[in-house]
């Protein structure tokens, strides 16, 4: 906490605030939160960044306060190359899994395994060998939404409506081929002024139709 301090104070002056304080806390997201007035500035940042070294810290406090002054304020190659790492992921995906509610770690639902929808899109060719990609079941079942997901912890979040006996396998590798499609995209945009696209090669998946009309049935959406 004293480095990230040091450094948001430091280019916080660069901004004119003479009074800075920046202090990590456990969010779910990853995510920075300021409040500030006329020369001093609050911020709340996701603990993520916990072991972010100097120079990513001070890629985000200037990526930052250039956004707070109204300039451009876009995360730095070496910002977004340090999140979006797989290592990065890795290190951090348990803990954001354990901060989700309803979220279970284990990919063996009542009826469903998670990881063998992930295995079958690995023989299609549709994901690689090396994805890391971690399908998740969410049960958290007041939303209609198939499935989420996480840029960053490269999680999808499959809902456990899906957790079915009857429920079709194609169903759950097309949710799970959707959403991993995001993530890509996802992470090209990442920290850049370019908006992610929403025209996604869903085509490449075989019977994506019949998926998406049983998903309909289902009152699930995408």
């Amino acid at each position: 906490k004293e480095m990230m301090t040091d450094v948001f104070s430091r280019i916080g002056k660069q901004y004119g605030y003479e009074n800075v304080s920046a202090d990590f806390v456990a969010f779910k997201q990853f995510k920075v939160q300021w409040q500030r007035s006329y020369n001093w500035i609050a911020f709340r940042i996701s603990d993520y960044m916990l072991d972010a070294p100097e120079n990513i810290m001070e890629d985000l406090a200037e990526s930052i306060f250039a956004k707070i002054a109204g300039k451009q304020g876009l995360y730095s190659d070496g910002m977004r190359g340090w999140v979006l790492d797989e290592d990065f992921s890795i290190r951090k995906r348990p803990t954001f899994i354990r901060r989700g509610r309803y979220l279970s770690d284990n990919p063996q639902g009542e009826h469903k395994n998670l990881n063998d929808a992930i295995d079958r899109l690995v023989s299609k060719g549709l994901l690689k060998k090396d994805h890391n990609i971690k399908a998740v079941w969410n049960s958290d079942v007041r939303s209609d939404m198939a499935a989420t997901y996480s840029v960053l912890m490269r999680t999808i979040m499959v809902t456990t409506a899906l957790d079915e006996p009857d429920a079709p396998d194609d169903v759950i590798d097309y949710v799970i081929y959707h959403q991993y499609l995001r993530i890509q995209e996802g992470a090209r945009t990442f920290g850049t002024e370019e908006e992610p696209s929403t025209r996604l090669d869903d085509t490449k998946f075989e019977g994506y139709r019949e998926a998406e009309r049983a998903l309909d049935r289902l009152c699930l959406a995408l």
